[in-house]
């Protein structure tokens, strides 16, 4: 299993459940720091994830336990979204 490529995932999927839930909102007319705050940090996860892993700067990087910190995280936020998307 390459570790490296499940936590750089998992982190995209962070970052998008986070720009998931705030750039329709933002795209529908409603606006507040907390949601631009969201759709940035959420935009800037997924891309920062999509450039360090392709970059192939990931030969040093052993994530070790932290991966499935950041996996649990990842099915969290994806739980939270979809429970918000439903609700």
């Amino acid at each position: 299993m390459n570790r490296t490529l499940l936590y750089y995932a998992s982190m995209g999927i962070v970052g998008l459940s986070f720009a998931a839930g705030s750039v329709p909102d933002l795209l529908a007319g409603r606006s507040s720091i907390s949601l631009w705050l969201m759709a940035l940090g959420g935009v800037g996860l997924v891309l920062g994830s999509l450039y360090e892993y392709l970059s192939g700067r990931t030969d040093d990087f052993d994530p070790g336990r932290l991966t499935w910190i950041v996996v649990g995280g990842a099915l969290l936020s994806v739980v939270g979204w979809s429970l918000s998307v439903l609700g």
